[in-house]
């Protein structure tokens, strides 16, 4: 994890990305377990993110939404990372 002010500063340097889901629409429990797997999330909050990213996308830093997208394509969950506008 990364410290909450180094994560601050690289968002205001960097900006946000944006982690998306693509194609149909996957399996709730692949992705629960992706997200619990990745970010040792309890059950609520791991509902909480899944809704987020069916809906609009979760945000963070690129690193943080790429190490996301890498546990979520583990459980064949088609995902993309939108970059920050430059």
């Amino acid at each position: 994890m990364t410290p909450e002010y180094i994560r601050q500063a690289l968002l205001q340097a960097h900006g946000p990305a944006r982690l998306r889901l693509t194609g149909e629409a996957p399996s709730l429990a692949l992705v629960l377990k992706a997200l619990r797997k990745a970010q040792e999330l309890p059950m609520d909050e791991a509902r909480a993110h899944a809704a987020q990213l069916a809906a609009s996308g979760l945000v963070g830093t690129l690193v943080e939404m790429e190490f996301l997208a890498i546990h979520l394509r583990e459980q064949a969950v088609a995902v993309a990372v939108d970059l920050p506008a430059e």
